[in-house]
Formats: structure tokens, C-alpha cells, sequence
């Protein structure tokens, strides 16, 4: 049965950046990808294929990314991946870098959540809640306008951006899914690999030498000619 392409299925993970220019921490600062381009380098070649074979030989995606959903409260350590069908990983690409890892749609579905996007104006959940006088500014923020306690683990799956008709001008084009652990895997649940052309070869000895078998690698140079 035929199925919309606004979805994948097979969960893309990146390992080639972004990284901040400086020592701020770069999910903590920007609501969409143009302000996070405009404020960060990709991770050098070198360093992302080397943050994929780490990955492809320790079978773990590691949690090591926060956001703050507010001024004073940040998430808890997530690892991450998009749902994004494979021709238009070429837009992530741009922000992200050459090296991808994708992974079988059902594990995900058992260890990952969608993450909910939000406009940091928050003026369309609830305007009325701007007339009450005792509230503070961290209320009229989020909490009470969407019904959530500070504690709520769900506010770990919140994503504040800006919605926009520009690719660039949001992170809603991501369709981001996290996991607040450590993502373990099995060979078998790495569909396939994205590297450059000349790297092919060198990715699939690797992965021949780590125990994979029937893993896909494709080069962005198929990619964009499908």
C-alpha cells in the first residue's frame, strides 16, 4: 500500500553538527535554522565520520543534548532523530552536515516521542490568560497557558520555534523525535548509512568489520538525482 511522503520510514540521525562558534550552548539560544546556521559551523568532516563509526561500533546513540523550554528550566539529556522522507534530506543536509545514520521505524516508535512545536509567543493557545494580573512572566511564558507543571516530563518534548512559510525560518521542517536515554541498538535495526560519494567504500569496510550485514549506504550524489 502506497503511503503520503511527508513521512519516512526509516528515523535519520546526523553526527556532523552543528557546533557553536563560541562557548554557548547551541540549542539553548535559536528558534529556527537560519539564526542557527548564521551562529554555528558544521563539525568537520573528519569528526563526523568519526562520530558515526562510534556510533555504528558501540551500537548506542548517546543523550547528550538540553533546550531550554524557558529562561529557568531546561530539558533532561535527549539523543535525537528526524522523520524525514530521504529526497528531502536534502534540506536538513545544510544544517546538519554529510553524515547520517537511519534507523528501523519501529524501534523508534519504542523508544522515541514526537516533539510537540511551539510558537514562543504562545498568544494563539490562550490570549485571554494575558489579562489576569497575578500571574508571573514564566507563566504567561508556557505553564498555565498550556496546562503543564514545570515538572511534567512531557515538557522534555517541547520545541520552541517560529512558524513560518521558509524552510529556514523554523525547526518544523525537522520533525524531530527524542529519546531522554541513551539509545540502544542492534545491528539490524540500522537500515542505512548516508556519506559522501568517496566515502562509500571506507564506511562499508567499516561496517563489514563491526558485524553489519545488509546495510544500505547511499551516497547524496544518488540522492539528488532520484
Amino acid at each position: 500500500m502506497q503511503k503520503p511522503r511527508y513521512y519516512s520510514n526509516i528515523y535519520w540521525h546526523f553526527t556532523g553538527g552543528p557546533v557553536s562558534r563560541g562557548n554557548e550552548i547551541v540549542w539553548h539560544n535559536f528558534t529556527c535554522l537560519k539564526d542557527v546556521k548564521k551562529n554555528t559551523k558544521l563539525r568537520p568532516h573528519k569528526e563526523a565520520m568519526d562520530n558515526l563509526k562510534s556510533i555504528i561500533h558501540s551500537n548506542v546513540l548517546k543523550a547528550t543534548c538540553t533546550e531550554l523550554i524557558s529562561s529557568n528550566v531546561e530539558t533532561k539529556k535527549f539523543c535525537s532523530v528526524c522523520d524525514i522522507p530521504l529526497v528531502d534530506l536534502l534540506y536538513h543536509r545544510k544544517y546538519y552536515g554529510d553524515y547520517a545514520i537511519g534507523f528501523n521505524a519501529n524501534k523508534i516508535h519504542e523508544n522515541f516521542h514526537p516533539v510537540l512545536y511551539i510558537d514562543p509567543t504562545y498568544t494563539r493557545i490562550n490570549t485571554s490568560y494575558y489579562e489576569m494580573e497575578d500571574h508571573t512572566e514564566d507563566d504567561i511564558m508556557l505553564w498555565n497557558l498550556i496546562g503543564l507543571k514545570k515538572e511534567n516530563p512531557l515538557l522534555n518534548f517541547i520545541k520552541i520555534t517560529n512558524f513560518s512559510l521558509e524552510y529556514d525560518h523554523s525547526f518544523y521542517g525537522e520533525r524531530e523525535w527524542r529519546c531522554l536515554d541513551d539509545f540502544h541498538f542492534k545491528d539490524k535495526e540500522v537500515e542505512a548509512i548516508i556519506v559522501p560519494k568517496e566515502e562509500v567504500e571506507i564506511i562499508n569496510h567499516f561496517l563489514k568489520d563491526n558485524g553489519y550485514q545488509n546495510i544500505s549506504v547511499i551516497s547524496w550524489d544518488l540522492i539528488e538525482n532520484i
